[in-house]
C-alpha cells in the first residue's frame, strides 16, 4: 500500500510540502537561532507553537508534537496552522502585539487536520512571530489522538481516494490505498491544485465542478474516465467521484472511486444482453419469455409479428392473462363459437402446466405451434412456430390420399368392370362354338348361322372393348400420336351417320347435322374425330326415347375462333350429380332396364381424353327427360386447315 502524506496549503512565501519546499535559508535560520532562547519551553505539558504570521510553524514543543502525532525528528516546516476565519486576521492581530483566542486547524503529516482552540499572543523572543498555546487537557488529548488514529486507519483502508481541497483546487490533504490509479505519482499531491495535477478529461471536468460548488452548489457527481499512460499495457481506467462543500467553510471533501472493475462487468453484461437478444431476433420462431410471477419479460419481433394486432399489449410487465384475454377480445385468434371461455381456461391451463404442445389458428387463417417450458425459476419460456404450410401440406396429403384411395376403388371396380364386360362376351361366343363344334342340334340345323352371328358380335363388341382400353392406357401414358391434316367436318359428320344409321333405324333415332358450309377446316386427327363422333352418337342413340328420337350435331366457330362441335339428343338425360359417374371408365348411370343395349361405359371417357390429346375442351350438359348435349371445342389454333404453332 503507498501512502501519501497530508500537507497544508501554502502562499507564495510558504514551503512546498514535507521538506521539498523550505524557507530561505538565511531567514530560517535566523528564526531559529532567535527562537533558541525558548527551548526551556520544551518540557512545558502545553502545546506550544511558535508561528509565522502567515501559519508556517518555526518550532513546536514536545506536547504539541505529541497532540498532533508528529514524529520527533519531523521538521516544524512541516505543520500549518491556519484560523477558521477565511483571513488570517487573528494572527495579523497577534503579530501586532494582542493577545486572540480563535479555533485553528492543524495540519500534518500522516494526519487528519486537528481541530484545537489556541490563544495567540506575541513570542517574547524573535520579532515577528507569534507563539501559540493550546489548552493543556491531556485526557481529552489523548482521546483526540485516539480517534484522529482510527480516522487514519479508516481512511486508508477506505477504497476511495479522498482529496480534501479549499475551493480553488488547492490540496490540503490527500489519502489513498492506490494513489497510482489516477496515473499521477503520490508526491505530486501536495500543495497542488487538483485541476492541475490530474490528466484530462479529469482535471477539466474537477474544474468545472469547483467553479459549480463556488456558485452555491453543495453536491456533484461525475464520472470521468482515464487512458492509460503512454506505452502502458493497461486499459482505460473508469472513476467515480463526488465533491461536498462542507457548510461555514472553505474546504471541498472530494472522493474518487476506481470503479473500472465493476465498468467493466458491467460493459460485459451489456454485450453479453445484446449478443443474448441478438441471437434470440435471429430465430425464424416467436420467442418469448415470462417470469416466475407470470409477467412478460421479453419476445422477439418474431413474435410481435405473429400477433401483430396485439402489439400494444405485449410489454414488458404485462401478464401472460392480461395479454390472452385482449388478443381474444380483439379477434385475434379464432375461437369456436360458445366456447370462448372454454377455450381461454384450456390455453391457461396448457401455460400453467407448459403442458403438451398446442396449435391455434389466428383469425387471418395462420396456424401457429405454441410450445412452453417451465424455467429453474418458475418462470416459462415458449416458441410460437407458423405451421400454416405444414397445416396447407397435411390438408393437401390429405386430398392426395383421399385421391388414391378412390383411384384405388376405381381401380378395383375398373378391374371388376372390365373382367365382366369380357367374360359376358367371351362365354357367349365359347357357348356358341362349343354348340356348333358339338352339333347340339344336330348336323346344319339353320340356327348355327345365327349363333355364328351371336359369335361375330361378341368377338367385335370385345376387339373394340380391347381397342379403346388401349386407346385410354396410351393417352395417359403420352404415347397416343396424332396424324393430323386439314379435316372436312361435314364429310367426317356424313361418314359417321352412313355408319351410324342401320342402329339409328332399328331404334327409330333421326340423324340430323347443322354445319354452315363456310366452316372451316380443321387441323386435326381424322380418324379420332370419326371415333368421337361414334361414341357420343351411339350414346344419344342408345339413351334415345322410344318414339321421335333426335340426334343433332352441330359445327360453329366460336367468339375465340375456335371451333365448336356439339351433339345434342333428346335422350332419358342425367342428373347433374350423375354426370362425374359417366364420365368415369366403366361408368354406368342408367341400367340395363333403361338402355337398348348394353356399353362398356368406356365412351365419355375416351372422348374427353380425345379431345384433350387435341387441345380442346370437353363439356357436357344434362337434364332428366329433356336430352344431354357434349360440346367439343378444339382451339383456334386448330382452324384453318393447318395447325398454327404459338
Amino acid at each position: 500500500m503507498t501512502t501519501a502524506l497530508p500537507v497544508a496549503p501554502q502562499t507564495d512565501a510558504a514551503p512546498s510540502g514535507l521538506g521539498r519546499a523550505r524557507l530561505e535559508k538565511d531567514e530560517l535560520d535566523m528564526a531559529l537561532e532567535e527562537a533558541a532562547g525558548l527551548q526551556w519551553l520544551d518540557a512545558l505539558a502545553t502545546p506550544l507553537w511558535l508561528l509565522r504570521p502567515d501559519g508556517l510553524t518555526v518550532w513546536l514543543n514536545g506536547a504539541a508534537r505529541a497532540l498532533i502525532g508528529l514524529e520527533r525528528d519531523a521538521p516544524a516546516a512541516a505543520v500549518r496552522v491556519s484560523l477558521s476565519s477565511r483571513f488570517p486576521t487573528p494572527l495579523e492581530q497577534a503579530a501586532a502585539g494582542r493577545t486572540v483566542d480563535a479555533r485553528a486547524t492543524i495540519h500534518a503529516p500522516l494526519i487528519l487536520p486537528l481541530e484545537v482552540d489556541l490563544r495567540l499572543v506575541p513570542a517574547p523572543g524573535p520579532s515577528g512571530l507569534i507563539l501559540a498555546e493550546a489548552p493543556a487537557d491531556s485526557g481529552a488529548r489523548q482521546e483526540m489522538m485516539r480517534l484522529n488514529e482510527q480516522l487514519i486507519a479508516l481512511s486508508y483502508a477506505y477504497p476511495d481516494i479522498r482529496f480534501e481541497l479549499l475551493r480553488d483546487g488547492t490540496i490540503l490533504d490527500f489519502a489513498a490505498a492506490s494513489p497510482g490509479d489516477l496515473n499521477v505519482p503520490a508526491e505530486r499531491f501536495l500543495a497542488h491544485r487538483v485541476q492541475e495535477v490530474l490528466p484530462d478529461p479529469a482535471a477539466g471536468m474537477l474544474a468545472t465542478a469547483l467553479g459549480r460548488l463556488n456558485e452555491g452548489q453543495t453536491v456533484i457527481g461525475l464520472d470521468f474516465s482515464l487512458p492509460p499512460p503512454s506505452g502502458s499495457a493497461g486499459g482505460t481506467k473508469f472513476f467515480e467521484a463526488r465533491l461536498v462543500a462542507l457548510p461555514d467553510s472553505d474546504r471541498v471533501m472530494c472522493s474518487i472511486r476506481n470503479v473500472t472493475e465493476r465498468v467493466e462487468a458491467e460493459s460485459a453484461a451489456r454485450r453479453a444482453h445484446h449478443l443474448l437478444s441478438d441471437a434470440i431476433e435471429c430465430i425464424t420462431e416467436g420467442f418469448v419469455l415470462y417470469d416466475a410471477q407470470d409477467r412478460l419479460v421479453l419476445c422477439n419481433g418474431r413474435y410481435r409479428e405473429l400477433f401483430s394486432a396485439n402489439t400494444d399489449l405485449i410489454t414488458p410487465g404485462a401478464r401472460f392473462e392480461e395479454v390472452l384475454r385482449g388478443g381474444v377480445e380483439r379477434g385475434v385468434y379464432q375461437v369456436p363459437d360458445g366456447d370462448l371461455d372454454g377455450w381461454i381456461e384450456r390455453r391457461l391451463e396448457q401455460h400453467r402446466r407448459a403442458g403438451a404442445p398446442m396449435e391455434v389458428q389466428l383469425h387471418d387463417g395462420r396456424w401457429i405451434r405454441i410450445e412452453e417450458w417451465r424455467t429453474h425459476e418458475g418462470g416459462t419460456v415458449g416458441i410460437r412456430a407458423d405451421i400454416t404450410d405444414l397445416k396447407t401440406r397435411e390438408a393437401e396429403l390429405s386430398v392426395t390420399r383421399d385421391e388414391a384411395e378412390r383411384a384405388n376403388q376405381r381401380k378395383s371396380d375398373y378391374v371388376h368392370h372390365l373382367s365382366h364386360e369380357l367374360r359376358t362376351p367371351l362365354n357367349a361366343v365359347l357357348g356358341f362354338a362349343q354348340i356348333i363344334h358339338d352339333e347340339m342340334m344336330g348336323p346344319n340345323n339353320p340356327r348355327y348361322r345365327e349363333y355364328a352371328g351371336q359369335i361375330a358380335a361378341a368377338g367385335v363388341y370385345m376387339l373394340d372393348l380391347i381397342n379403346n382400353l388401349l386407346d385410354l392406357a396410351r393417352i395417359e401414358a403420352g404415347r397416343m400420336d396424332l396424324h393430323e391434316e386439314a379435316c372436312n367436318l361435314s364429310l367426317l359428320v356424313d361418314l359417321t351417320f352412313g355408319m351410324m344409321q342401320p342402329r339409328a333405324c332399328e331404334a327409330a333415332v333421326a340423324l340430323c347435322m347443322e354445319i354452315p358450309n363456310d366452316l372451316p377446316s380443321l387441323h386435326a386427327d381424322a380418324s379420332q374425330i370419326r371415333q368421337m363422333l361414334t361414341n357420343l352418337i351411339g350414346n344419344a342413340i342408345k339413351f334415345a326415347p322410344a318414339k321421335d328420337g333426335r340426334v343433332l350435331v352441330r359445327g360453329e366457330l366460336t367468339e375465340e375462333g375456335g371451333i365448336a362441335l356439339t351433339v345434342t339428343d333428346n335422350g332419358i338425360g342425367m342428373r347433374p350429380e350423375q354426370i362425374p359417374v359417366a364420365l368415369d371408365a366403366f361408368g354406368q348411370v342408367h341400367g340395363r332396364n333403361q338402355a337398348a343395349e348394353r356399353g362398356s361405359g368406356l365412351g365419355l371417357p375416351l372422348t374427353r381424353a380425345l379431345i384433350a390429346l387435341h387441345g380442346g375442351s370437353f363439356h357436357i350438359d344434362s337434364r332428366v327427360g329433356v336430352g344431354t348435349t357434349v360440346r367439343l371445342t378444339f382451339p383456334p389454333c386448330r382452324v384453318g386447315g393447318r395447325m398454327q404453332r404459338p
